[in-house]
């Protein structure tokens, strides 16, 4: 199955049609998304996608693990599609700092970099000619490369017929889900690690669906609605709380542990 022109399915709604229905006190026009846009800043912007991709990979393995060739095929093209995005954002700066002029896209990046960071407006975030820079580059296109080429191995995999892609985007919402609650049942046996490592894991694909990937070129787009946006942030606030209350468990559990130790040393 050749790789180009094989696109992702996304969807608009997350989950079951309860996503549909406004969140409670939240009108579909009038949720605040502000902390939920990429950041303006490209080098944080770049690093946030890399953790992204970083997070899916372990995914796309799981697939693969568990027998399920053509989900992870259809996660393996979100990954490239975030690579590709950070390319973009790589071009899109080395070509201004060589013209010496930044384009409207390079402006309201610095602007809202600006906003975020306290920062001045004529701060150079990603400069072409800088060793740095070109290292990021092709730091960066190698790892696309690198994953282009999986996902042709990914493709072989996939037995003849298999015309039906899966949802990227709900395999991705519903493995976050699925880590979230064998988190859940981590922590009810005491494995505070354990919960706090799932938990970990369902927060970072829930924030590349908040954050990341609706400004990600896909076909069709991934456009989550405000009551998608609002269950999203829901689910990563629980998620933060619990994994928080995971760790200090696990930070008290180590300390009665320590002293124990010291107690039998002196009697």
């Amino acid at each position: 199955m050749p790789i180009v022109g094989v696109s992702t399915s996304s969807t608009c709604q997350i989950g079951s049609s309860e996503s549909q229905d406004s969140a409670p006190g939240t009108s579909h026009g009038s949720m605040d998304t502000g902390d939920e846009q990429p950041s303006g800043h490209c080098m944080t912007r770049i690093k946030s996608l890399q953790q992204c991709a970083s997070a899916i990979t372990e995914l796309v393995n799981e697939k693969m693990e568990a027998g399920k060739p053509l989900e992870a095929f259809s996660v393996q093209l979100v990954i490239l599609a975030i690579w590709k995005q950070a390319l973009h954002i790589c071009h899109t700066r080395a070509a201004s700092a060589m013209e010496g002029s930044p384009n409207q896209e390079t402006l309201r990046y610095r602007r809202s970099a600006s906003k975020k960071h306290g920062s001045s407006d004529s701060e150079e975030c990603f400069d072409g000619n800088t060793q740095g820079s070109k290292d990021m580059l092709a730091q960066i296109e190698s790892e696309f490369l690198k994953e282009f080429e999986h996902a042709e191995e990914l493709a072989k995999a996939i037995e003849p017929g298999s015309t039906e892609m899966p949802d990227a985007m709900e395999t991705i919402f519903q493995s976050a889900l699925a880590f979230g609650k064998h988190g859940g049942v981590e922590e009810l046996m005491g494995d505070m690690e354990s919960a706090a490592a799932l938990y970990s894991k369902a927060v970072r694909l829930l924030l590349f669906l908040l954050v990341e990937a609706p400004s990600l070129i896909l076909n069709p787009p991934f456009s989550p609605t405000n009551s998608d946006r609002y269950r999203l942030r829901n689910y990563i606030d629980i998620l933060n709380n619990r994994q928080g209350y995971s760790r200090s468990q696990r930070m008290t559990l180590l300390k009665c542990d320590d002293s124990q130790g010291i107690f039998k040393e002196k009697f």
